[in-house]
């Protein structure tokens, strides 16, 4: 079995060497044209670029009292307009402050929005979104490791006739049996 799985790896190794001599040798400017334009459905993130100030309220597993939100965030585009950087304070109640970090971009692959999130708080968060109605009402779903685990979370987002976002976020433990946190809250444009 052994010489088998030896021979096996010693001929794909051959193929894998055979196949990358045979690359087609290329210029600069043909590998800079094959660059690929960036997707239309970027533009539904300008929705989301600026300085912001929100508040809300959360609800937490275990504590009876509901605790008031704030904060801000910074929100711009980078990577020459390929992807959404947010850099966000955060205050919930006794709980102290917290910073994060956000980045957003459209994979035309999935046909999805992702998002990747880490904050002072210690958790690190892979996500999807999409829109409907032009960008004006937006789902979330995602995934977050921190200092109470593996957590999954749903969110929608409003972008309101005024500009301003009212937004609503449940945080799950146990794969999704258990509600550990909810949010709500409004934002507005500083």
């Amino acid at each position: 079995m052994l010489s088998r799985n030896a021979s096996y790896l010693t001929f794909s190794s051959f193929i894998l060497v055979m196949f990358a001599g045979c690359m087609p040798k290329m210029t600069v400017e043909q590998m800079k044209s094959m660059k690929p334009q960036k997707p239309a459905e970027l533009k539904y993130l300008d929705a989301f670029v600026g300085n912001w100030e929100g508040e809300g309220e959360a609800k937490m597993a275990g504590l009876d009292e509901v605790m008031k939100t704030s904060g801000t965030s910074e929100t711009t585009w980078e990577g020459d307009g390929w992807y959404l950087v947010g850099r966000n304070i955060y205050s919930m109640g006794e709980m102290g402050e917290m910073k994060g970090l956000e980045t957003w971009t459209y994979d035309t692959h999935s046909k999805k929005y992702r998002s990747t999130w880490v904050d002072s708080y210690g958790s690190v968060g892979t996500g999807i979104s999409w829109h409907e109605g032009e960008g004006k009402k937006w789902h979330m779903k995602a995934t977050s490791h921190g200092p109470f685990g593996k957590s999954t979370m749903k969110g929608n987002v409003n972008i309101n006739p005024d500009g301003s976002m009212t937004w609503d976020w449940s945080e799950y433990a146990m794969g999704g049996l258990m509600k550990t946190m909810e949010m709500k809250g409004t934002s507005h444009r500083r």
